[in-house]
């Protein structure tokens, strides 16, 4: 060997050194090339269009591109960008190189755009069981239109009927549900909060509804042997007599019970085939509701259930709402024992002869909810009595607060019931006659406003209101003047030192009396009530 050609060993040792450190830094320099290579390439290739996620893949996903559905590759993403994306993420379609020809360019996602899709929100309106396959019927609300939808087995978990669901525009596909906030159009409360105690007089009715439903609750046992409990109650009686209170009552002693309350209003649609799926929609809510222990008890209650279930026939030029959905509510009640056995449906009426014979019938029990007589009306006036300041000088005077209200409250029944006739321009009727529970509250209301306002008058005037704009108020606004203080202040002092002394009187409850007792008359009078006209023979008054 020459030894020219000799190269010594730790001088190999170091040009291998230096090769390994170059053969690095080309590396990196051909993986900073490739990276800026896809910046310029993102930087120079704009979007071609933009479409929403229907399903991610590991190599791709499936994008509705201006309603139609495309499998398109990822482009040149981040770790970040592809863990964002998502069913319904918004992404940007572009070129991309491809994989297949090193020179050539396809069509792929470039970007994830920071925005989602809006679902399409539709209310289930069926689900059943077929062929060993679950279907559905979607309402969407675009035209009415309804879709015919097979579930798979994640949507079965979210699909209930009733249910509003999110769906992806164009494939139908479910993506959420939501917790309905059924009869968002009805009064539905638990525990309304009335007691039976808050109702003067109706001790047959009360009665009645304490046997026909919370006797059974406590001995199911023999009820279930020995008879159904009589779960269908129609209430009818003229208006203001206590039947919504009643039932109210009932749904306030059941424990966990949930109160729906629904009128004509909310029932009737315009389209075709809405106001019959309200009520399948009430009824399935509650029964649901019950079945899945969310209420223990349940009371849907009908008010004015004349306007609902009118004799078919009467009105032929009518869109056939009112028939449609007396038919529905008859199909209901007649399969009404095969929903939960807490569930119970009350109707109430002050027009029993206009409801449709047939569903009629339905009923277990037609209870009638009288007018108060002077008992009755005594126990209402004692209820109320309990509720209202009385004036110091009464309480002296009778010498006792229960001795004056026992003397306000025998007093305004004896003058309610005076033997007297109430004469109208529409005709006339006796006294006891105007006398209904509503009748004596806005009584009661009314003495009640009178002293408050007299009480009112004497603090302002004694400087015991000190808020500043109220004040303002007061005397910006005239209200003073109206009401005329100054010279009713002056009569105030003159038999009271404090405003608390001040309350109801007899003379307060008879001015309350004479002011709507008019219009009272004028009202039972109009709506055609008597007595006569609710003679209508059903086999099963109570």
């Amino acid at each position: 060997m020459d030894m020219d050609d000799y190269v010594p060993r730790h001088e190999y040792e170091r040009l291998e050194s230096e090769y390994r450190r170059l053969k690095r830094k080309y590396e990196e320099v051909e993986a900073y090339k490739e990276d800026l290579e896809k910046l310029i390439f993102r930087a120079r290739s704009p979007p071609l269009d933009c479409g929403f996620v229907v399903e991610k893949r590991d190599d791709g996903a499936v994008v509705n591109l201006n309603g139609a559905l495309k499998v398109l590759p990822y482009g040149p993403l981040s770790d970040e960008e592809l863990a964002k994306i998502e069913e319904g993420k918004y992404v940007f379609i572009g070129r991309i190189p491809d994989k297949n020809s090193p020179n050539g360019f396809t069509i792929g996602i470039t970007k994830v755009y920071d925005r989602a899709v809006n679902l399409e929100v539709g209310e289930v309106e069926a689900v059943w069981e077929e062929n060993g396959e679950w279907i559905s019927v979607i309402a969407t609300g675009r035209g009415h239109t309804k879709i015919y939808k097979k579930l798979n087995e994640k949507e079965r978990e979210m699909v209930r009927e009733g249910q509003k669901v999110g769906m992806l525009p164009g494939t139908g596909d479910v993506k959420k549900s939501y917790k309905t906030k059924e009869f968002v159009r009805y009064e539905v409360t638990k525990s309304p909060g009335v007691s039976f105690n808050d109702i003067g007089g109706l001790e047959e009715v009360k009665k009645e509804l304490i046997r026909s439903i919370i006797l059974p609750m406590l001995n199911p046992d023999d009820y279930s042997v020995f008879g159904e409990a009589s779960r269908r109650i129609l209430l009818y009686g003229p208006p203001g007599c206590g039947k919504t209170m009643c039932a109210k009552a009932l749904a306030s002693a059941l424990p966990n019970c949930e109160f729906v309350k629904v009128g004509a209003g909310e029932l009737f649609s315009m389209w075709l085939g809405e106001s019959e799926r309200n009520v399948r929609e009430i009824f399935n809510m509650a029964n649901r509701k019950l079945e899945e222990g969310e209420n223990d008890y349940g009371i849907i209650f009908f008010d004015e259930i004349d306007a609902l279930a009118q004799e078919r026939g009467m009105y032929a030029g009518s869109s056939g709402a009112p028939e449609r959905v007396t038919g529905q509510l008859l199909d209901i009640l007649d399969g009404f024992y095969s929903l939960h056995p807490h569930l119970t449906v009350i109707g109430a009426t002050n027009r029993l002869h206009l409801i449709d014979s047939a569903f009629r019938a339905r009923f277990d029990k037609i209870i009638e909810v009288p007018k108060p007589d002077k008992k009755a009306a005594l126990a209402i006036c004692e209820i109320y009595a309990m509720k209202v300041p009385l004036d110091k000088y009464l309480v002296e005077e009778k010498g006792s607060e229960d001795d004056a209200r026992r003397y306000v409250v025998n007093e305004l029944v004896e003058y309610m019931f005076r033997d007297e006739v109430i004469e109208t321009e529409i005709g006339r009727i006796k006294r006891g006659e105007t006398i209904t529970g509503r009748f004596i509250a806005q009584i009661f209301n009314y003495a009640k406003d009178r002293a408050l306002e007299e009480r009112t008058l004497l603090k302002v005037h004694e400087g015991m209101v000190r808020d500043r704009k109220l004040l303002n108020m007061w005397s910006g606004e005239g209200i003073a003047s109206l009401l005329n203080a100054d010279e009713r202040v002056k009569e105030l002092k003159r038999k009271y030192k404090s405003a608390e002394e001040i309350g109801v009187t007899f003379e307060l409850l008879k001015e309350g009396f004479e002011k709507y007792v008019q219009r009272r008359a004028e009202e039972i009078l109009a709506s055609g009530f008597d007595t006569e006209s609710f003679e209508v023979e059903t086999g099963m008054h109570y």
